[in-house]
């Protein structure tokens, strides 16, 4: 799941397909002119948060996963983003 603002709507959230559904198996063109950076990574046993920002365009994104521990991987069990327009 992916929940954050969206200015046109107010809140969404979106189920794992309907989120995935967004992307298309291919890096977007403008792809080489974005910026990220991990500005924060917290574990505490089995769980973490990690905070990003991306850089796109005009716009700024904080983007926080919730990860889980399993099977030997962290895998991302949610995303939570804030635009900075």
């Amino acid at each position: 799941m992916c929940t954050g603002p969206c200015p046109a709507r107010g809140f969404v959230s979106w189920c794992l397909d309907e989120y995935c559904a967004l992307f298309h198996g291919q890096p977007a063109p403008d792809e080489p002119t974005r910026s990220r950076r991990i500005d924060a990574i917290d574990v505490h046993g089995t769980v973490a948060t990690a905070t990003m920002t991306l850089w796109h365009g005009a716009d700024t994104f904080t983007d926080i996963f919730l990860l889980v521990h399993d099977d030997g991987r962290w895998r991302i069990a949610n995303k939570a983003y804030h635009r900075n327009a």
